[in-house]
């Protein structure tokens, strides 16, 4: 077998000799693969319109799901296989102990509230007026969550009029469809959303209960932000408090809020 050619010096395997003499036994010297490239930055894609949405995105904190939650698709599949859905356009933010307005305030911890400390997507649901469940989702935090406040209907009307009928004095007369899911107590009646069914159940797990990807974030340019509805009971400071967040120029609100619209367009 034919030797190295004369005259000719073998190269230390692995040497990284350069013009300035370095060689591969100096510990300053870097050896880089060819096939080496800085990694990317990684960003986690959007859900697709429609997909079912996962876990991670109820694990933020209370008052950036809130927002996140404008556009998004609420659906109730019903056990004849029809869906009941609507596009979530106003919400508030609950912000447990800290909050007076809230359920959770001073660190409560009744079995009435617990679904409040679970894992974030987990649905709270109460009763006011001793007759209208009304639908939150937590967030991350203890004791913090979303209240629902308002749907834009998207399938299943003809049978949203048809629940949201039975304890009207007029169960024949026609109900517009911006007024059918337009306040909390409204948009459970028209999907069938109650305590004994939903109360502690996790939207990123549940069979029959789940949000679903919509058109993608609402900007912020156009999500009204202003106090919330109905907590005269809280001290003045979480009265004014502006935790509540709306579509502007969705139709389906339950209430607009002209001062906060005004300041919006003056800016």
């Amino acid at each position: 077998m034919p030797g190295p050619k004369k005259g000719r010096k073998r190269k230390h395997e692995g040497s990284t000799t350069d013009s300035g003499g370095s060689s591969s036994n100096d510990s300053s010297a870097t050896v880089k693969s060819r096939y080496f490239s800085a990694p990317k930055s990684i960003t986690k894609p959007k859900p697709k319109k429609g997909a079912r949405l996962p876990a991670s995105f109820f694990d933020k904190p209370c008052e950036d799901l809130a927002k996140s939650l404008l556009g998004q698709r609420l659906v109730h599949l019903l056990g004849s296989g029809e869906r009941l859905s609507g596009t979530i356009v106003e919400t508030e933010a609950y912000l447990g102990k800290e909050d007076s307005a809230c359920h959770s305030y001073k660190g409560n911890r009744s079995s009435r509230v617990e679904a409040m400390y679970m894992s974030p997507g987990t649905c709270y649901v109460y009763l006011i007026y001793g007759m209208y469940d009304c639908l939150n989702i937590s967030s991350c935090g203890d004791g913090q969550a979303v209240l629902i406040r308002a749907l834009e209907p998207k399938e299943g009307i003809l049978t949203m009029c048809k629940y949201r009928g039975r304890r009207r004095k007029n169960p024949t007369k026609e109900i517009k469809t911006r007024d059918l899911c337009s306040g909390p107590g409204k948009l459970t009646e028209a999907l069938q959303i109650n305590r004994a069914e939903t109360n502690k159940v996790n939207l990123a797990t549940c069979s029959n209960f789940w949000l679903e990807a919509g058109q993608g974030p609402v900007e912020a340019d156009n999500i009204v932000v202003c106090p919330r509805i109905g907590v005269d009971y809280a001290t003045p400071e979480w009265v004014k408090k502006p935790l509540r967040y709306y579509i502007r120029g969705e139709q389906c609100v339950s209430k607009r809020n002209k001062e906060a619209e005004k300041a919006m367009e003056s800016t």
